[in-house]
């Protein structure tokens, strides 16, 4: 799979490094009471917190900034799960079934669930990487335009499949997603769209 073990074990023995382990755990905690503010995600997270990474180890660094972004992912669904109020856009599916069990006065076990899950999902998302990501790399740098726009179809399709029965409803929040995310710079070109010379709308519109 291309995947150079010996560098795996290099890493895996550096991040085990007692130094190392208190800046996981110091980048989870702090990653989790971000993620938990509704609207701050775990790239927000990481932004707002880069300046403790000033002066670190580089490698240090990294594992900090790679700890808050995890934490961030799991913190966000305790607001979820709790207030009803999802700390991003990836936590909001934990607002379906953890906000009704807290409500029946099961909170504990919802987030139990989601810590559960979140260690299965982060685990299983790592070894993939660590297998797949080389093969994948090389794959995506195939793409071209026609490519491009073969999956651009592939997810309008999509849209309307999943429209049946009120195709309109469908189509409006199709044509209402487009037109939001041409909103920022344009990621081919880095040409400013639809911004009129807000700085805030450069990084586009949020789907939070």
């Amino acid at each position: 799979m291309g995947v150079d073990f010996q560098s795996f074990i290099s890493g895996l023995t550096t991040a085990f490094q007692p130094m190392n382990l208190l800046w996981v755990f110091i980048g989870g905690f702090l990653g989790t009471v971000v993620g938990m503010l509704p609207g701050l995600g775990p790239a927000t997270a990481v932004a707002v917190l880069i300046p403790i990474t000033f002066g670190m180890d580089s490698t240090s660094a990294l594992v900090l900034m790679a700890a808050i972004y995890y934490g961030a992912m799991y913190g966000g669904s305790r607001s979820s799960i709790l207030l009803n109020t999802p700390g991003d856009g990836s936590a909001i599916a934990a607002t379906f079934d953890g906000y009704p069990m807290t409500q029946k006065g099961q909170a504990g076990q919802a987030l139990t669930v989601a810590v559960i899950a979140s260690l299965i999902g982060g685990t299983i998302a790592i070894a993939g990487f660590i297998l797949l990501a080389k093969p994948l790399a090389s794959f995506a740098l195939n793409f071209g335009p026609a490519e491009y726009f073969l999956l651009f179809l592939f997810t309008l399709s999509a849209i309307v499949s999943l429209s049946r029965g009120n195709m309109v409803k469908g189509f409006i929040s199709m044509s209402v997603g487009l037109i939001l995310s041409t909103v920022g710079i344009d990621t081919q070109t880095g040409v400013y769209r639809f911004t009129f010379d807000i700085p805030q709308l450069s990084e586009g519109i949020d789907f939070l």
